[in-house]
């Protein structure tokens, strides 16, 4: 072996144990560096096709940069392990419903709240078409792009250093700020009500996936949920009017949360045994 060789196989394990080491933080760097830049050509640029591209690979980014970082410290079986909690469906139907909860709590409150009198603001533009789109775009523009990097990849490191509360707490601000850029080229939510709600969410995301052994694909059905309510219930359904939902919403999700907490415990957020909680497979 030829010291270029030797020279060169020092220099790429060195990079691998640079990364080993301090992964998260590459990991939240690198997904907040990919959203910056990514939103400043949006919103500089003029270029419609460009825009769409960028728009997509800075929603995309957690996910882009898990699998950059796993990619280096472990290979294509470390980006087989990051992903295969995608695989993971044999989980149990209260899993689902707990999921799905977010969703089908707020529809209860609104119909509730039509039946005794409340004024919707309605969508006179509604059709199919325009349903099914939102329903795919709701679908891939946060649970299917982010998933694997703010689940599949940060918590069960966070949770090898904090108890699952406090990880949540961390990675909720984190993943709440991360989205900050977006607002320079598209509307949203107040942020000071947009971070308690993702405080809320990722605590209830991190109590399904300690519980059902890392499956993304219960975490995916709950953001789809919480996304869903913005998109339909005040979005294109228009069945509440925003301050009604945000204070139905954040009462519901707020009970719901307590429940939770009380019954997991803050500190695994979940029943199951210690073993059994992925966080615990990890070091860096």
């Amino acid at each position: 072996m030829s010291i270029k060789t030797v020279s060169k196989e020092l220099r790429t394990n060195s990079l691998t144990n640079i990364f080993k080491k301090n992964s998260l933080l590459i990991f939240f760097v690198l997904s907040y560096l990919i959203m910056i830049i990514s939103v400043a050509i949006i919103y500089f640029g003029t270029i419609v096709s460009i825009d769409i591209l960028f728009f997509y690979i800075s929603i995309w980014s957690p996910t882009i940069s898990a699998i950059i970082i796993a990619g280096i410290t472990g290979g294509w079986s470390e980006i087989k392990r990051l992903l295969s909690g995608f695989l993971k469906w044999k989980v149990g139907g209260f899993w689902y419903l707990a999921g799905f909860f977010l969703m089908i709590g707020p529809f209860v409150f609104a119909l509730f709240y039509l039946l005794l009198g409340g004024e919707a603001p309605g969508n006179p533009g509604l059709t199919w078409g325009l349903i099914l789109i939102t329903v795919i775009n709701t679908l891939i523009n946060g649970p299917l792009s982010e998933e694997a990097g703010w689940r599949g990849f940060a918590l069960p490191r966070l949770e090898s250093r904090f108890s699952a509360l406090i990880s949540s707490i961390i990675l909720g601000i984190i993943w709440a700020s991360w989205h900050i850029p977006l607002y320079f080229i598209e509307p949203r939510m107040p942020f000071y009500i947009f971070i308690i709600l993702v405080l809320v969410i990722t605590i209830l995301m991190t109590w399904s996936y300690n519980s059902t052994n890392g499956s993304l694909i219960i975490t995916v059905i709950f953001h789809f949920s919480f996304n869903f309510n913005g998109a339909f219930i005040t979005g294109i359904l228009g069945l509440l009017p925003l301050m009604v939902f945000y204070i139905g919403g954040s009462v519901m999700i707020g009970v719901y949360v307590i429940v939770v907490i009380i019954y997991a415990g803050p500190s695994k957020l979940s029943q199951k045994p210690n073993s059994k909680i992925l966080g615990s497979l990890y070091s860096n």
